[in-house]
Formats: C-alpha cells, sequence, structure tokens
C-alpha cells in the first residue's frame, strides 16, 4: 500500500515525536506520519528517571553545554533555540506540571513521578494534531531521492517530500532503537562513529573490590587523565560484584568509552577532608586503632576492608594496631588509599543497557542550525542518533527535545 506525505518521521521517542509536533504547530497543512518499530510511542521515555522521567534539569541553558560530553558546539543552535525553560513551558502546556529537585543535581521530573502520564498526553496531542501514526511497524528500507523520499515497512511504501530520521542509538534495543536504521543510512554514504555505551558501570580488574560490593558511598571524587589533563567529577558511588556503579562513575565512563581498557580510575573518598585532617582524626585517640578513630567518617565495613587491602600489599599488620604503635608513615599508607585508591579498567558494560549512546550519525555531516543532512537535502535527523551525548541528570533528553524541536521548525518552513 503505497501513501504520500509531505513529512516522515522515523523513530517516535522524544526527539521523532516533538519534530513531528513542531513541524505540524508551524504549519498545520501538512501531512505528516510518525512511524516506529514499537508497539506505543515513547518507549525509552517510559524508563528514564527510574519511570519518573527526569525530562530536563533547571540549570542555566549556557551550562548545559559543559554537561555535554562529545560535540557540544554542535547544540548551539538547538540549545537556544528550545531551551529547558522552553520545555518546561511546553510540559504544562500538555497540562502536567513538573517538579525541581534542588538537592538531586537540579533535575526536573514529572510532577506525579509517572513518565507514563507524558507518554499518554504526548500520543493525544498527536492524534488531535492528525499526525498519522504507524506502531508496530519496522522500517526494512528508505529511498533518498531527490524529489521524492522512501519508507518501506510492512507492506507500506510511504512517499514523501522529506524524512526526519530519530530512532536513537544501541542502548535498550526493546525498546526500538536497534541501530537498524542507522545501518540502512551508513549504506546510503553516512559516516557512523562507532556507537559506545555512555553512562554505564565500569568493570574492574582488582579483585578486592568484590569484597566491597553493596557498599555505597555519596559524593567522591573520582578523576582518570584525559591526555594532558584529568577529568573530575564528584558523585555517588556504589561497589558492585564486578566493580564499580553509581552516577560518578557512570559519568566518568563517558568520558573514556573511547579507550577504556587498562585505564586508570582514581577515587578520593574523603574528597571533603586534607590528608592532615584525616590523620589527625586518625589519632584523635592513640589507644583505638584507626578503624575505630575513623568511625563515621565512613562506613566501618568500607573502611575495615580498605585497611585490610593496605595491610595485604605491605605485608603490615594494621587492623588490630593501636595508632600509638603505628608510626606517620604507616598511618600515611592508609590515609593514601582513603584519598587515592586506583582500579584498573577492565571492560564497560554493554551498550545494551547504556543509559546513553554514544557516536552514531557524524555531525560533521548535519547543519547544527536546522538538523539537515550536508549529504541529502530534505533529509533531517535528531535526537541520541547523532553522535552527541551527554551526562545524566535531564541534559540527552533536552538534546532529544532541542534538536527535534529545531529540525521540525526548520523544515515545516521549507515548505
Amino acid at each position: 500500500m503505497k501513501k504520500e506525505y509531505d513529512l516522515v518521521v522515523v523513530g517516535a521517542g522524544p526527539a521523532g515525536i516533538m519534530a513531528a509536533l513542531t513541524a505540524k504547530k508551524y504549519n498545520d497543512k501538512l501531512r505528516i506520519a510518525l512511524v516506529d518499530s514499537g508497539k506505543s510511542i515513547g518507549q525509552k521515555l517510559a524508563i528514564t528517571g527510574g519511570g519518573r522521567c527526569n525530562f530536563t534539569n533547571n540549570r542555566p541553558i549556557d551550562e548545559f553545554f559543559d554537561m555535554v560530553v562529545n560535540n557540544n558546539k554542535f547544540l548551539y543552535s538547538s540549545f537556544y533555540g528550545f531551551t529547558n525553560e522552553d520545555l518546561k513551558d511546553f510540559i504544562r502546556g500538555l497540562g502536567l506540571d513538573y517538579s525541581i529537585e534542588s538537592g538531586n543535581d537540579q533535575k526536573v521530573y514529572i510532577k506525579s513521578g509517572r513518565a507514563q502520564d507524558l507518554i499518554r498526553v504526548l500520543d493525544e496531542k498527536i492524534r488531535a494534531s492528525k499526525i498519522d501514526l504507524y506502531l508496530d511497524s519496522k522500517v526494512n528500507d528508505i529511498g533518498l531521492g531527490a524529489e521524492i523520499k522512501t519508507v518501506k515497512f510492512n507492506n507500506y511504501i510511504l512517499n514523501s517530500n522529506k524524512l526526519l530520521f530519530a530512532t536513537g542509538g544501541l542502548s535498550f534495543p526493546k525498546t526500538g532503537s536497534d541501530g537498524s536504521v542507522m545501518r540502512l543510512l551508513q549504506d546510503k554514504g553516512y559516516d557512523i562513529v562507532t556507537p559506545r555505551p555512555g553512562l554505564v558501570p565500569i568493570e574492574v580488574k582488582e579483585g578486592w573490590s568484590k569484597d566491597l560490593a553493596g557498599i555505597s558511598l555519596k559524593d567522591v571524587l573520582v578523576w582518570t587523565p584525559i591526555g594532558k589533563r584529568k577529568k573530575e567529577l564528584i558523585g555517588d558511588l556504589i561497589f558492585t560484584h564486578k566493580g564499580l556503579g553509581g552516577p560518578a562513575i557512570l559519568k566518568i565512563s563517558s568520558y573514556i568509552n573511547n579507550r577504556p581498557f587498562d585505564r586508570l580510575i582514581y577515587i578520593d573518598f574523603l574528597p571533603g577532608m586534607t590528608r592532615d585532617q584525616i590523620y589527625k582524626l586518625a589519632i584523635k585517640d592513640r589507644k583505638k586503632t584507626i578503624l575505630a578513630n575513623l568511625k563515621g567518617s565512613l562506613p566501618n565495613n568500607f573502611t575495615k576492608l580498605l585497611i585490610q587491602e593496605v595491610g595485604r600489599k605491605t605485608g603490615l599488620y594494621l587492623l588490630g594496631q593501636t595508632t600509638a604503635n603505628m608510626t606517620r608513615d604507616t598511618i600515611d599508607l592508609v590515609i593514601s588509599s582513603i584519598k587515592q585508591t586506583s582500579f584498573t579498567v577492565k571492560s564497560l558494560a554493554s551498550i545494551e543497557i547504556a543509559t546513553i549512546t554514544a557516536g552514531g550519525i557524524s555531525h560533521k555531516q548535519i547543519n547544527p542550525t536546522n538538523m539537515e543532512s550536508k549529504l541529502h537535502p530534505g533529509i533531517y535527523f535528531s535526537g541520541e542518533m547523532i553522535d552527541v551525548d551527554a551526562l545524566t541528570g535531564g541534559f540527552n533528553l533536552q538534546i532529544a527535545f532541542s534538536t527535534g524541536y529545531l529540525a521540525g521548525r526548520s523544515l515545516a518552513e521549507k515548505f
């Protein structure tokens, strides 16, 4: 069955939905189709923020660029063309409200705490806008002709004047973002920056870390060398049965996913205290052990395992010794383990469970002022399938909505 459209949007995630709705807003005469392989729209949106939908961040928009790991300058027109304030207004325009969690990295959530509420009203908006929705429709072929573009799926062939691709990366393939459309585009001449897992736990080589599994620490300092500099991040950490997890680790993973293996990750478990302050605390009562003196500064079971590991490496008996029987140099060994313990990266968690995908369609082949392809006029891109990615905190969803808005508005104005 053949059908004719002015615009076909492939991918009904946040970027594709925003693009379709925006195009319709600026030109309500457009015949628009929205195609997705899933049984419902917004399948990945449903799991963001643990199902609560952390859709943006409350920082000033100019601070968002520092939160983008790769190719942040590409997003200038997108971020300023549709800011986080614009997105919050859009949410309220849908009849929903939001809450700002100032003590939680300025994250902004759907107020009800249910991502499904947003998905429901977006679905209603799409249908009310008379956008044709094709679900459970996996695209298996595309045509990028100069005049007519085509999308093929099931028994349909959709002919269109313009196409917009917003099919996501390779993370959570069960939500539909399996990379199949990206491969079709590669066959049409598009450069694919190798997709890599972003915001994932890290498996480390040090076997003793398994003894720490389940222990969580707040506001640790994590850093790793990046060229001649070092990248530092502060956040919570949790030890897993394979290594390291938690927000601080997820963030640092996105900076090392191009060359992760054998990289050293350094952790300061008490960044708020100097070495001298920790030393004074460690010898507060010379009749007691370091473990007893440091009680309350860190989880006791963590400090015990850390001291045991120092003892194993040095051959010294540290746990049962009172600080009166220990030299300054010996106590400093424990302090050094608190202020700078290193772990060696064995691997990153797989891209299938990554929060986001780094890499994708090269941003160099996309015009950043309107999201149009530099190779094929009338072809547009938005969202995670472009090689831009950011840290946790709502920034990646803002990228999706902002690039979707810019693409939708830009192409609507071409008619």
